[in-house]
């Protein structure tokens, strides 16, 4: 486990390290998100912060809170439900004319995936830097997928929507780590944390019975306080701990985002393959980076990393096509 005491120093270095370093957050107006870029704005020198969301309006507070912590960052909203492939690939267009050059990293599935696909072009450039994707979500829980029905348009069922996009995650991640060699990509399982995900998961009186008996009697007091889990997420976008599959000469005190002080040097993170330092991270709350388990295993000899990722793409492609 990675100590918050240790999480904490590293971000503190993000000032330093990383000066005007450029975000962009899926969904970053509630919840971990929500954390995470609260601790950017206190973190960070003059950082650049794309917050996709559907209400300005609802999040005109947050912003103007951001505004107050870090007067000389920039927090710009994208009003848009990416739902809808057609306005991913709007927001990523109103990026793209905006930034150039500039290190960037992204925070459930195909929408999430467009966004990487369509903004990987932005990222590789600043890979001198730091160039990571982030993606919260169920890293490590991977399990069986139906190859013949990947989309879920025959056997779906919520059950099924969560294990397909957990696994697909994983399995794009490592696809892309190994064909963008300068960027990183993390899978995070952030554990229990007490955010409005779980009134949107269930609808009423199941969601009335989970925050008023099962939250805090069953769950809460297992959970991790939401502020330590955005310090957290700040530093696994941010910490030298997690390099791209192209490291900095092999030295995690140097590159490739805040480094990590001699005094508790771990060295590089374990990939998802078994491979130190491979680009590709599974990785739980307390920072671990975590071994692929023996499905991982199977459906990587299988070439499913590829096939995922080349399904992916033709879904993408086609909703746009309409």
């Amino acid at each position: 486990m990675i100590p918050i005491a240790s999480v904490r120093s590293s971000n503190e270095g993000i000032r330093a390290f990383i000066p005007g370093i450029t975000a962009l957050f899926v969904g970053g107006t509630t919840g971990i998100g929500q954390s995470t870029l609260h601790q950017l704005a206190l973190r960070a020198k003059r950082p650049n912060a794309y917050i996709i969301g559907r209400s300005e309006s609802k999040a005109a507070p947050f912003l103007a809170e951001l505004r107050k912590l870090n007067p000389e960052g920039t927090f710009n909203f994208i009003e848009t439900d990416v739902s809808l492939i057609r306005n991913v690939d709007a927001a990523c267009e109103y990026i793209t004319n905006r930034e150039q050059r500039e290190s960037l990293f992204a925070l459930r599935y195909y929408a999430r995936m467009r966004f990487i696909q369509n903004l990987l072009p932005l990222l590789e450039p600043a890979s001198s830097t730091l160039a990571r994707v982030v993606s919260i979500f169920g890293g490590g829980l991977e399990s069986r997928i139906n190859k013949d029905d990947l989309d879920l348009k025959r056997t779906y069922s919520v059950l099924n929507c969560a294990r397909h996009a957990i696994t697909m995650t994983s399995l794009s991640m490592e696809h892309l780590a190994l064909a963008h060699r300068s960027v990183s990509f993390l899978h995070v399982y952030p554990w229990l944390v007490g955010t409005n995900i779980y009134n949107n998961s269930f609808p009423p009186p199941i969601s009335h019975v989970f925050n008023y008996l099962v939250w805090p009697l069953f769950l809460r007091p297992f959970a991790v306080d939401l502020r330590e889990s955005g310090e957290r997420h700040l530093f696994h976008s941010t910490s030298s701990r997690y390099p791209s599959r192209d490291k900095d000469g092999g030295d995690p005190t140097k590159g490739q985002g805040v480094p990590l002080p001699e005094s508790e040097l771990e060295g590089f993170a374990v990939g998802s393959d078994g491979e130190v330092g491979s680009g590709a991270y599974l990785v739980n709350w307390k920072g671990e980076g975590k071994v692929g388990n023996q499905i991982m295993q199977q459906y990587r000899a299988q070439g499913m990393s590829e096939y995922v990722w080349g399904h992916t793409t033709d879904i993408l492609n086609a909703a746009v096509r309409g």
